[in-house]
């Protein structure tokens, strides 16, 4: 517990004793990974199974990391064709998507939400030759299922199984495609 506490003070006292701050040996270090597992068992009753198996994998990782230091490298990075937002970008893009959700509103539309998956046989052949570019999913309980390429294919599955052959309606909502983003002069990725 003294090295948890060591361990845990000098990481979050601040700028100042950041730079006195020693990483701790490989001994230290499987010690700490110990006594963090054991201060989560002893707090299960604060914690819900989710978080602690959370924490459990993340202290899994770090160690199987550290096991595996010089033998490759662990990069964090977004995947391709992805981006994060940073507090300000998103404040714009909820302000623009308000501003056009609202729009929408005034003329009678009402959202809908679809999946973010579809079943595969859904989406295969609806897009001839983009169908290429469609996300699979690893099958995980006997259907083959795919991300959605666009909100077309979705929408119409939502048409059919409703019966709806009339509806004013919008969604705005993110897609999935395997595709290479040009890059142009102005466009960041």
């Amino acid at each position: 517990t003294t090295l948890f506490r060591s361990h845990h003070r000098a990481r979050h006292r601040g700028y100042g004793a950041a730079r006195q701050y020693r990483s701790p040996s490989r001994g230290e270090d499987v010690e700490l990974n110990i006594e963090i597992k054991a201060f989560a068992a002893r707090g299960r009753a604060m914690a819900s199974n989710s978080e602690i198996d959370n924490i459990t994998t993340l202290l899994d990782q770090q160690t199987h990391l550290k096991d595996n230091e010089g033998k490759h490298k662990f990069v964090l990075k977004t995947p391709k064709g992805t981006r994060d937002y940073t507090p300000k970008q998103m404040a714009i893009r909820e302000r623009v998507f308000n501003t056009i959700v609202n729009c929408f509103k005034r003329h009678g539309a009402e959202t809908i939400d679809t999946p973010v998956f579809e079943l595969k046989e859904t989406l295969t052949g609806k897009y001839g030759e983009d169908s290429k570019l469609i996300y699979d999913l690893k099958d995980q309980g006997g259907e083959l299922l795919s991300l959605r390429y666009d909100l077309t294919v979705p929408f119409a599955r939502y048409l059919a199984m409703n019966k709806i052959t009339n509806i004013k309606r919008y969604h705005i909502a993110k897609v999935y495609r395997r595709d290479n983003p040009a890059m142009t002069k102005d466009r960041k990725s």
